[in-house]
Parts: structure tokens; sequence; C-alpha cells
């Protein structure tokens, strides 16, 4: 595919979780391979100190205590005021040097932003793209900013119980489920949430756990296999995806790096289920390795949103239905095929975003 040099992009994430910056990130990885000038950013890079130790304590609090993520959840925040004037005014500055035309955002925490620079600039286009399925506390600027998106290219609907887009990566190629091994899959999202490591109690005599945890925990190692991140790597300051791995029992990780996706991806293409809280990620991670999902307690409505999404359309059910089922296996089964079938029929995101800025480009060369 020939990209017209004429387009330059701006992704714009978050890194409030990695549910919306490794979507973001992978998508910044596709667009960069098939040659397109594009750049991406993360909102919390531009915080003033103050805001940065905040988030560094909110992140580590969250850790401690889930009902803080789920009270937070509910509360919208007007991120303008954590942002420094003077990193604000050089990526402005940065923006106009790139002749920047498309914004893609993944985070509605960059709708304010995005409204004084299209003030100045007003030719540039400004798409949005939801990982969760309903709007939640960190879009709530939509209300102020409607008008200020041209396409919504958003994964999943819940109000039409829709799925509009899956994300391929090449690199990432299910194996078939009739060839995987009996493993499950468990993690509490990027921000370690939960009491999730408590819940492999239910699964050790039947299959194998991959857990997949942020530090090396102190459980029986019998049937279970602990995967983890780089200890100490932080988006804030690292680029890229973290070096993912296995760690030993000695609890040394030996990971290994990953360019196009996330390493958590290799071990979820080979797991019979997904076990974890219903993030918008999460919900990205069952479609494009066919796996079907197995929902722990959901943090905010907006989670709540996307399990009732994909339990409607039989993709993926409660840990507590599927542990009360008779028919365990055959209920995997059939979710893994519902999953295949939509999969085949559902539109390629990257596709359809690289046929809008076509289509725009063609537009704009016509008038």
């Amino acid at each position: 595919m020939n990209a017209p040099k004429a387009h330059s992009i701006n992704i714009l994430t978050s890194i409030i979780g990695y549910g919306i910056y490794f979507p973001a990130l992978m998508v910044y990885e596709r667009l960069k391979a098939l040659q397109y000038n594009v750049h991406i950013y993360s909102i919390e890079c531009y915080f003033n100190e103050q805001a940065t130790a905040e988030f560094e304590q909110t992140k580590k609090a969250f850790q401690k205590d889930v009902r803080l993520a789920q009270i937070a959840s509910r509360i919208p925040v007007k991120y303008t005021k954590k942002l420094s004037d003077e990193k604000t005014k050089a990526l402005f500055t940065e923006w106009e040097s790139h002749e920047t035309t498309h914004f893609l955002c993944f985070s509605g925490l960059w709708l304010d932003t995005l409204q004084s620079y299209k003030q100045q600039h007003p030719t540039c286009v400004i798409d949005m793209c939801r990982v969760d399925s309903a709007v939640s506390a960190t879009w709530e600027a939509l209300k102020r900013h409607d008008n200020l998106i041209a396409n919504d290219v958003s994964f999943f609907n819940a109000d039409t119980n829709d799925i509009k887009y899956v994300l391929n990566i090449p690199e990432i190629q299910p194996l078939p489920y009739s060839e995987r091994e009996n493993e499950v899959a468990m993690h509490g999202g990027g921000w370690d949430l939960g009491d999730f490591t408590q819940m492999t109690n239910h699964f050790t005599n039947d299959y194998h756990v991959n857990l997949i945890v942020n530090a090396s925990q102190e459980l029986s190692k019998e049937n279970i296999t602990l995967y983890a991140n780089q200890p100490n790597w932080n988006p804030l300051y690292d680029e890229g995806f973290p070096p993912f791995g296995k760690i030993q029992n000695d609890s040394e990780i030996i990971t290994k790096n990953y360019e196009k996706h996330p390493g958590i991806l290799t071990v979820l293409l080979k797991s019979k289920a997904i076990v974890s809280k219903p993030g918008g990620m999460t919900l990205m991670d069952s479609l494009m390795t066919e796996t079907p999902l197995l929902f722990l307690q959901s943090i905010g409505k907006n989670e709540q949103y996307n399990q009732q999404l994909w339990e409607t359309l039989q993709l993926g059910i409660s840990l507590e239905k599927w542990l009360e089922s008779t028919q365990k296996d055959l209920l995997l089964q059939e979710m893994q095929s519902n999953l295949l079938e939509i999969k085949a029929k559902t539109p390629c995101f990257i596709t359809t975003y690289t046929n809008i800025i076509a289509n725009l480009h063609t537009d704009a060369t016509k008038k």
C-alpha cells in the first residue's frame, strides 16, 4: 500500500491504563509498517511536575485497593488543569512542524487540548477511537466537543451490541483451538487490579494456569506458570511495549522484546480461555486471539457494558456461571466457534481507517 506523503497522523493516547495505551501503540506500529508518517503521544507525558507525581501515587493506590479504582472510574477529570503550559506550547509547535493533517484520538482526556489546536488549525481532521463499548468518564469532554470529531472508529458499541472492527496484527496468528493445550491465561489488567491470583485454585486441577502478574507471587507453583512485564518498566519514560517473559523459580524474569504487540498476546493465543476483568483491551485480545473470556469482577460501568456485550454475543461468560456449568469444555468450544464466525465478518480496523484517510485526501484534491 502506498501512503501519500501528504498525510501526517498523530495518534493520541493515555497511559492511565494499558488498555488504552497498547491498542494505540499497535495501531501506530501497523501504520508505520505501512509507511505512513505517524507519531504517537501519551497525555501524561505533558503533565506538570505535581500532576506527574500524583499520577504515580494514584496508580500505586489503585493496585493496593481496587475500590479506589472503582470510585475513580465514575469521576470525570479535566486534564487540561494538569498539563504544563510550557510542554503544551512545545507540543503544538511540534505538531505544526510535522504539518499534521490527522489526529486519531484514543483517549477523551485529549479533547480539550485538541479543541485549542483545532481553533488554530481548522483544517486538521480529528477522529476518535474508544476501546470500551460505552462512553467512560475519561470521555466526559465529548459533551463539550462533540462537533470536534469527524469520524468515530471505535471498536465496539454496547448500544447496538455490535463489534465494529477487529485489529489484525500479522505477527499474531492464533493457534487452532483443537491444538491448544489445557491452559488458561489469567490477569488483572495492566495495573494488576483485584485479587485475581486467588482464583487459580478453580483451575489447577484441570488446567495449567498462565498467570500474568506485575511481580513475583507467593503461590503454589503446581500447574501455574508466572509471566510478567519487565519490572520497573514505565511508559512515562520508556518507549514501545514492555519486555515480557516467564518468571523463573528464583524470581528472575527471562524477558523478550516485542516491537509490534504486547508480549502477553503470545500467551493468550495458545490458551483455552482468558480469565480477567472485562476491560476494553481484554475484549480486543479475545477477538484477536480467538479466545473465549471468563469474566472476573468488573470495575466501573464501562466494563459492565463490555461484559454485557460479550455475553450477549456469546463470546464470554462470568467465571461464576462457568464454574456452575456441568459442560465447561463445551461452553468454551461454543464461545470460541462464535468468535471465529464474528471475527471472519468483522471489518479490519486498519483497512477502514486508511480508507477514510484516502477518501478525505481524494475529496480535498477535488476541491
